[in-house]
This record gives structure tokens, sequence and C-alpha cells, in this order.
């Protein structure tokens, strides 16, 4: 019994130590694969099967083999990593003996064992592989009632477990082990005295449910966590750039909205000065340009649309006259005078796409040679006479 209890002790103290270890090395990784969490990647099993005893003979040369027994077994497994776990099972059933009079044995066995998975090991981890190959060794103590006297010992396991993978959550297992005890604590027939050593072969067939979390999650390299850190770093400068950009369109929206409404008050200005001309109408108005530019102007359109009306309302036989001016304090007069002419001809061409009768308009530049206003900039202008 102190055998058995300084096992269980072991066993206990050894998973309690991977589990400390785990928790203060988070940052370990095994072939792109993060090491897991302590209550992640557990299964149960249950399983049961036949199995048989041999023995050596103390000073023979033969060895010495039992009949077939029976026996039952569970089992609580935590995987660490995708190739490497640990497990404690309890093995209980009847050993039979090998001689004549057929004595059949209880026997229990609890044990601790490391498991290795073959197939993750050296094919990968793969989520949709159906069969995995594990191989485990272990040990814990034997109990056997031989002729009705308790005999226990340690004894080693080591074998192979089959796995078929039903589901994600259920496995079925073909496990095949084999059990190295002292022949003391072995079953023995009453032809065979004392032996050196003793084995149990066993083949089990159970099934394993598999909880918690039961996948892995992948381990990024520090050359992968930098990438994504810089790929963040510039969604952050792009989002910064467009709320950058949404202010600036914010204020050209403004100060549209404000022209827009400035061409709204100057097209009520002309429309009552329309409606004061019943019969006759000479229309005066100044169309201004930006600095260098022959570009009709947003306000400049509006105040052109009020202007093809009153030319419309004017009599037939009534010429207006589109004269274009540039300012004399940038550029060359030769430079000025063609791009008063433009300036003028824009004017032209647009009333004309409003539907204005080109027999009653006429246009000229007169580049910088008429400064008509005293500001020198207001001279970037043409002028409907």
């Amino acid at each position: 019994m102190k055998k058995f209890l300084l096992s269980i002790a072991l066993v206990a103290f050894s998973v309690a130590n991977v589990a400390a270890q785990e928790t203060s090395a988070e940052g370990l990784r095994w072939k792109g694969i993060m090491n897991n969490g302590f209550w992640s990647n557990w299964e149960i099993s249950v399983a049961g099967g036949i199995n048989a005893t041999a023995w050596n003979e103390l000073g023979a040369d033969q060895d010495a083999t039992g009949d077939l027994g029976w026996q039952i077994e569970g089992g609580l497994t935590k995987w660490f990593n995708p190739i490497l776990g640990a497990r404690v099972q309890l093995i209980g059933g009847q050993l039979n003996a090998s001689d004549d009079n057929g004595l059949k044995n209880n026997w229990i066995m609890p044990h601790a064992d490391a498991v290795i998975n073959l197939s993750n090991w050296i094919g990968g981890y793969r989520e949709d592989r159906v069969y995995y190959a594990k191989l485990f060794a272990g040990a814990g103590v034997n109990f056997v009632n031989v002729n009705d006297e308790a005999g226990s010992g340690f004894a080693g396991v080591a074998g192979l477990i089959n796995t078929f993978r039903v589901c994600k959550q259920l496995d079925i297992n073909l496990e095949l082990k084999g059990i190295l005890s002292a022949g003391r604590d072995m079953p023995r027939g009453l032809d065979v005295i004392a032996a050196k050593y003793g084995q149990i072969y066993a083949a089990t067939l159970g099934v394993a449910y598999r909880f918690n979390k039961r996948n892995w999650d992948k381990a990024y390299n520090q050359e992968e966590i930098d990438g994504y850190l810089a790929s963040i770093a510039a969604l952050e400068a792009g989002l910064a750039e467009a709320h950058r950009n949404e202010g600036k369109l914010a204020e050209r929206l403004a100060a549209q909205k404000a022209a827009t409404d400035q061409a709204l008050k100057d097209n009520e200005a002309l429309r009552a000065e329309l409606a004061k001309r019943k019969t006759s109408v000479v229309a005066s108005t100044a169309l201004f340009f930006n600095l260098n530019s022959a570009r009709l102007l947003d306000r400049a359109k509006s105040s052109m649309q009020i202007l093809a009306e009153t030319i419309a309302a004017a009599p037939k036989d009534q010429v207006f006259t589109l004269v274009g001016h540039a300012d004399d304090e940038t550029g060359s007069p030769e430079y000025n005078q063609k791009l008063s002419e433009k300036r003028a001809k824009a004017v032209y061409d647009y009333l004309v796409e409003q539907g204005v009768n080109k027999d009653q308009l006429t246009w000229k530049g007169v580049g910088s040679s008429q400064n008509i206003f005293p500001i020198n900039s207001t001279n970037r202008v043409v002028i409907v006479k």
C-alpha cells in the first residue's frame, strides 16, 4: 500500500510540474504550433480486451506462459502540444496462471505514461488526419492476488495506441501494450516457484472522448509579427490621412456652398433687374477669372445663366460684346493679349452652349491695355456690354 501511495504522489507531482512549466513558458513553440493552456486538449478513454502472462523461471532456460485473461481500463490524457502528452490509466481484470489447476488471479495496475504522437511528429500536425500512431511508456504499481495473498510491486509499461478519428470529439483506440514486472509480483501456478521477471501482454479496444479545446493554435515568428504590426501601422496611417482628407473636403464643400449662395443672390439681383426692363434690355456685367486662367468659375457660370435669359429677352437685333481683360502686373503684353482673348472666347462658347443666338454675340480681347478697376487683380475679367 505504501508503494501504491508513493506512485500516485509521483504521478500527481509530475502532472503539476508539467502544468507549472507550461504556464511559465507561454512563449514555447513546436513546429509553428503554440503550446496550449492547462485546461485545453484533454481526453478520457475506456477500453476492454484480453491479456496473457509469461515469466522467466529462476535458474531455468525455458520460459513459462499463462492462459488468456481479460481486462478493462480507463484513462485520462492531457496533450501539451500535437506530439507530447501525459496519461494516467487504471487497469483491472483477471490474469490466468499456467498450471493444470487453472488458477485465476484478480489484478489491478494504476500507472502514468508519457505519450508521443508519431503521426504528428513525423508528418506534421493536420486536423483532417484520420489515423494516428502513438507510442507510450511509463510506470506504475502491479497489484496481484496470488493464492489469496496480495502481491504488489513496481512495473514498467510500454506500447502502441492505434487511433482512428471518428469526429472531432470521438476516437476509436486499438491499444497494444506490454508490462514488465518482477517475477515475485506476478501470478504463478503451483509448478512455478520463483521467477526473475514476468510479463503481461494485452490488446484492448475502446473509445476516447476529447473535451474542452480540441485543436491547436498557429504560432507566429517575430518576422511575421513585425509584418502584421507594419500592416496595422500602415492601415492606421491611411485612416488618419482619410480623416485629414475628409476635413479638407468639408472645407471645400463649405467654400462651394458659399459661392453657390452668392451666385444665387446675384441671380436674384439680375432677375429683379430684368423685371424692370420691359422692352429693350441692355446688360453690362463682369465675369471674373483666376490668375493665369481662362477656365470659367462656377460662380461665373451661374451669372451667365441669367445673362442668357437677359439676351433672350433683348431685341433680336441687339448685339452684346464680350471684352476680355488681363491685369498688367503679371505676364508680358503679348501673353496677356492671348489670355484676354481666351477668356472672352470661353464666355462666348458657354453662352452659345446655353442656347444664346451667336448672331447676338461678338468677342474680343484687349490684354492688359485697359485697367478698368482700381484693384489690379480684379482686371482678370470679361465685361459684357
